[in-house]
């Protein structure tokens, strides 16, 4: 059955590049048609899991549509193309949806803008494993959804800029979002509760920089952002962790990880940093073990 799908879209194709490169009078007719047959190839190449070919067809018809001036349904094809190179092509559906963010923009639609410049970040995050990139895309979702005030996505994208700009060691971007997120939760009583696990983050980075003048005076200025945050165990953690590094106290640094660690398990993301931190406090210490 599929060999009969691949014949027809391959067939589609045929009469598609015909009317697509016609010259000639009436030539907008035949770009209409030209735009039906690649949309018909594309949907037969599904229809026989070719989902490159048939990505590539709804390029062609985005093209197609583009020479038309019919932008917006020329966005369309190219979600489109983006939704079958996703299968097995993640570098292709990354260009794909670049060409629909350029589309959405130049119309004024940054919330859905917003949304597939995300799937690029995601992509990139997942697919690809190409960080910079991932927390680049993030960060210009970030900004168009805030323009757009959808204020939870803003901050879930920012959080993921603060997430990979302290993977990639760009420290102060990484205090810098995730202090934007708690700034931003502030004022709104579904997300104040997550202020500690914030600052948590902000901290442990200022921490990788082994500033720790700066880490204490971080800690003072989210104190007064959150009057409760001194109570927290988070507080405690960082202090522990601060005091310990300041003071070359190996064996309270540790201890203050593992005391964290048996309350609550410290992720890979948390353990990389303070990974980073011990050996930057500690790296002048001869370890005989």
């Amino acid at each position: 059955m599929s060999g009969n799908f691949d014949r027809e879209a391959r067939a589609h194709l045929v009469e598609a590049e015909k009317k697509a490169n016609h010259r000639g009078w009436f030539g907008g007719n035949r770009l209409e048609e030209a735009s039906e047959l690649y949309g018909k190839a594309a949907n037969a190449f599904k229809l026989s899991k070719k989902w490159k070919e048939a990505g590539d067809a709804f390029m062609s018809q985005a093209g197609v549509l583009n020479r038309m001036n019919e932008r917006d349904e020329a966005a369309s094809s190219y979600m489109n193309a983006a939704k079958c190179f996703k299968k097995n092509s993640p570098q292709d559906a990354v260009s794909a949806l670049q060409q629909a963010v350029e589309i959405l923009t130049e119309r004024g639609r940054f919330q859905a803008a917003a949304n597939h410049q995300k799937q690029i970040a995601e992509i990139y995050e997942t697919e690809l494993a190409d960080f910079e990139k991932a927390m680049h895309a993030y960060e210009i979702a970030a900004e168009w959804f805030h323009g757009e005030d959808s204020n939870a996505q803003a901050n879930a994208c920012l959080l993921k800029v603060g997430t990979f700009a302290a993977q990639i060691e760009q420290y102060e971007k990484a205090i810098e979002k995730f202090e934007q997120v708690a700034a931003n939760s502030m004022d709104n009583n579904l997300t104040r509760f997550s202020l500690r696990e914030y600052f948590l983050k902000a901290g442990l980075c200022c921490l990788c920089t082994s500033d720790y003048v700066r880490t204490r005076q971080a800690l003072e200025r989210y104190k007064n952002m959150d009057a409760s945050f001194e109570q927290t165990r988070e507080y405690n953690f960082l202090k522990a962790l601060l005091d310990s590094a300041e003071e070359q106290d190996k064996e309270a640094f540790v201890d203050a990880m593992s005391a964290w660690n048996r309350m609550t398990t410290l992720d890979s993301w948390k353990v990389s940093l303070l990974t980073k931190v011990k050996e930057k406090a500690f790296a002048d210490e001869i370890d005989f073990t």
